[in-house]
């Protein structure tokens, strides 16, 4: 490394480290209260209460309400405060704070009594426990009910709590036979990876915890009044949701709260040894059966954060970050994920270059349970690399799976000397070479194409050699690679995942229209409209001029688009949801002369019901039939426009193609693909 470039990563690097994120923090002192107000406003039909029993802490209970008012305003909720009693000026203050619902208690109750007090007096569907010495971020709340909204059989949920010093307190908790349970992740990094993806846990603290308010029989969820006044209640309340109601407790870490330790009201009682002890008895009478699990610590001191889920765990590494909104690559990434997880295996992943243009997709996956791999600053003000994160993965992970030769090459070359008795997948995706070597009819090819060539091929069938199992995406594509010496025994078909979809079924006379859609990044796909633009179009505008072409996708080159865009030929770019072009448009093409791999395109087609006219490359791997499940088509203009022009006009033809175009996707299916899965999984000796 040349001294400029070593002096400019330090410098890099200390400019990350100064920039390493920090939670807002206000605390304002009392005086800021008698300057500035602030309110809510009253719902009458609230979807979350929000309940905070006090203890005198007046300022603190201030400073937690203003940082409700901040942030998540959309969300329809009520206030519930529950003052115990409080010998400070705690009344006076709250007076001065209009939309929220004041319990006054003329005695001292205790913590629990003043929760359940809250909860018989809330209206809303949710209920939120919230300490009084917290200061809640942005979507703190929003967060919390995304997972209800997103997940089956949600019990309770639980945030992300944050010291004051910008160190984690509790990322979740675990139980473990006798009763010990671990707070995950206390005094780490708030960014650390491996406590910032969705994941099921034993339990969450009250602090911060959302559930709802009634159990599926219109039962109050109340906090049971044998931990009397405090301590373990919440604890007790999750294994109640849990095994009594059937119901998962999630943490989550979008939802952040910073937490003043030791400040929060308990009530007057200040024996908390005590009523730590006794209540700890009450609980493992009642549940220490359920956890038979012995915690399990590393020599490195790692908690067995595995326990929810199965074996085999999986270390997942790509070249970059998958974008399944943009590609069809990627939306075969996202679920073959999502099968992992059905079947409860711990899914890692490790990207080779992230950059920050990746931080949306980062959060998505992260917001699905997969833990994401990414640079950060550790307590220690040090930089904690994605190299150094999959590295000790690898000391509990079992399968590593990775995708594509450069990024085969890259990651084996990092870990190939930590990876004893780890089993390896490579995943071709496609065969590049194979997709290069059908592009050479169209281009020039010169010794540095032939050269590139070579060295695909080379590092396609290492990965091949090197890995316990091989996967193709097409039948085609697995004959092609056992043929050149790869044990036909370890190659399986992992293909796209297609399965149609409800839509609207609009009529064929209402449709108009031809489609494509394709990443442009992708060079078969930017072929794919040059010869639809030059060769084909023209032809069938000869005919028909009226006929218009939309163009749907990310990444086309602006100065093409400057050429090709018209009103008749509409270059429409990236679109955030494609249904409405599917749903309306007439019929779809993808005139394809190269490429390799199962074409996702067609099969999002397919999923519509969109009668599709393609060329033998594009039907490659679909298993379409020529007039029963599509046109096909050779690379003919004019044979490709005379398709275009017979489907556009013929209603039967069309209404047959559309009839049937769900055939094809029987091989496609998330249960077909669930089943590959197993079996490779099974072949690497990982039995249920």
């Amino acid at each position: 490394m040349g001294i400029k470039r070593f002096f400019k990563n330090k410098i890099k690097d200390r400019n990350f480290i100064n920039n390493k994120r920090k939670l807002k923090i206000n605390h304002f002192e009392l005086d800021f209260f008698k300057k500035h107000t602030f309110g809510f406003i009253y719902e009458n039909e609230p979807e979350v209460s929000i309940i905070i029993p006090v203890y005198n802490q007046i300022r603190y209970t201030l400073n937690c309400l203003y940082t409700i008012e901040q942030y998540d305003k959309d969300v329809s909720k009520e206030i519930i405060i529950i003052n115990d009693n409080s010998s400070d000026e705690t009344l006076k203050y709250l007076d001065t704070v209009p939309g929220i619902t004041i319990i006054n208690n003329t005695e001292n109750l205790g913590f629990l009594r003043n929760i359940n007090k809250g909860i018989r007096k809330a209206r809303g569907r949710y209920i939120y426990l919230l300490n009084n010495d917290v200061e809640v971020q942005e979507n703190y709340l929003s967060s919390l009910l995304e997972v209800f909204k997103n997940n089956k059989n949600v019990g309770a949920v639980g945030s992300k709590m944050v010291f004051s010093d910008n160190t984690l307190q509790e990322a979740g908790c675990l139980i473990f036979n006798n009763t010990e349970i671990v707070n995950l992740g206390r005094g780490e990094a708030i960014d650390t990876p491996k406590y910032n993806f969705l994941r099921k846990v034993d339990y969450c603290s009250g602090c911060s915890l959302l559930l709802h308010r009634t159990d599926t029989d219109g039962k109050l969820n109340l906090l049971d009044e044998a931990f009397l006044p405090a301590y373990y209640e919440e604890t007790d309340l999750c294994q109640r949701l849990k095994y009594e109601q059937k119901l998962d407790i999630y943490y989550q870490p979008k939802s952040e709260i910073v937490h003043f330790e030791n400040v929060s009201y308990t009530g007057k009682d200040n024996g908390k040894e005590l009523l730590l002890q006794k209540n700890r008895t009450v609980f493992m009478n009642r549940w220490d059966s359920y956890f038979t699990d012995s915690r399990f610590l590393d020599n490195e001191g790692r908690n067995n954060i595995n326990r929810f889920y199965k074996k085999p765990n999986i270390l997942i590494l790509e070249e970059r970050m998958p974008q399944p909104d943009k590609d069809s690559g990627s939306r075969r990434f996202l679920e073959i994920v999502k099968i992992l997880q059905k079947n409860n295996h711990r899914v890692i992943l490790g990207i080779q270059q992230p950059n920050q243009e990746d931080d949306i997709y980062v959060d998505f996956f992260r917001s699905i349970g997969v833990e994401v791999c990414k640079d950060y600053v550790n307590a220690q003000n040090k930089i904690v690399k994605v190299l150094d994160q999959v590295k000790e993965a690898l000391h509990y992970v079992d399968i590593v799976w990775i995708f594509r030769p450069i990024g085969f090459d890259f990651w084996y070359g990092k870990i190939k000397n930590d990876i004893s008795g780890k089993k390896i997948i490579y995943d071709m995706v496609d065969l590049h070479y194979l997709r290069m070597e059908r592009e050479n009819k169209y281009i020039e090819v010169t010794k540095s194409r032939k050269k590139e060539m070579r060295f695909f091929k080379e590092k396609e069938y290492f990965g091949m050699q090197k890995s316990d199992v091989v996967i193709s995406i097409s039948d085609e594509e697995k004959k092609i690679v056992s043929g050149q010496g790869i044990k036909n025994e370890k190659i399986f078909t992992v293909s796209n995942i297609h399965e149609p979809v409800e839509c609207r079924d609009m009529d064929y006379s209402v449709r108009e229209g031809v489609l494509f859609i394709g990443g442009f990044y992708h060079m078969p796909n930017m072929d794919a409209v040059k010869f639809l633009y030059e060769d084909i179009m023209p032809l069938v505008w000869a005919k028909d001029d009226s006929i218009k072409v939309y163009i749907l996708g990310p990444h086309f080159p602006e100065e093409i688009k400057g050429k090709y865009n018209s009103e008749k030929f509409q270059i429409l770019g990236y679109q955030k949801s494609v249904d409405y072009w599917f749903e309306n448009s007439r019929i779809f093409v993808a005139p394809l002369r190269y490429g390799a791999g199962v074409k996702g395109k067609i099969g999002q087609a397919l999923e519509f019901g969109l009668p599709v006219v393609t060329t033998s490359i594009g039907a490659e791997g679909m298993d379409l039939e020529d007039r029963k499940t599509a046109l096909v088509s050779n690379e003919d203009p004019q044979h490709f426009a005379n398709k275009i022009l017979e489907l556009y006009y013929d209603e039967n033809l069309w209404k047959t193609l559309h009839s049937n175009s769900a055939l094809p996707l029987a091989k496609f299916s998330v249960g077909q693909q669930e089943k590959n899965i197993n079996n490779i999984i099974n072949y690497l000796g990982f039995k249920d």
